[in-house]
């Protein structure tokens, strides 16, 4: 039986970084012209939030699997508290600039965004 190949995620990390900026800035600009700063730094903070537990996400998982790097306490319990941060956040976001919650919890969904523009990308563009 024939093995799977390799799946090599160090080619399309950064491009996933790169999609999270843009979306970020590119959503944020739209958001200021469409709906004022409230709701354009609300999606800004959301967006932040949605790179910082795509980071967080990312460093766990490189400590999983058949090659781990030796982990961290540190790392864990970031893991383990990152909800109750992003509701800290959340509350923050919305008491101090006043923002629209649709615009924080659309800022969250950044990154998922940004991990499916690469799939489109990677289905178009591969080479096999």
């Amino acid at each position: 039986m024939l093995s799977p190949p390799k799946a090599e995620f160090s080619v399309s990390l950064p491009r996933v970084r790169r999609w999270i900026v843009l979306l970020s800035v590119g959503g944020g600009a739209v958001l200021l012209y469409a709906a004022g700063t409230p709701a354009s730094l609300g999606f800004l903070v959301g967006s932040i939030a949605s790179w910082y537990n795509f980071s967080l996400l990312h460093a766990v998982v490189e400590r999983l699997g058949p090659d781990p790097k030796p982990g961290s306490r540190r790392i864990i319990s970031l893991f383990a508290l990152r909800y109750l941060g992003l509701a800290a956040l959340g509350y923050v976001t919305l008491r101090v600039f006043g923002s629209n919650p649709a615009a924080f919890c659309t800022g969250l969904l950044v990154a998922p965004f940004a991990m499916l523009f690469d799939s489109i990308f990677e289905l178009i563009y591969a080479r096999t």
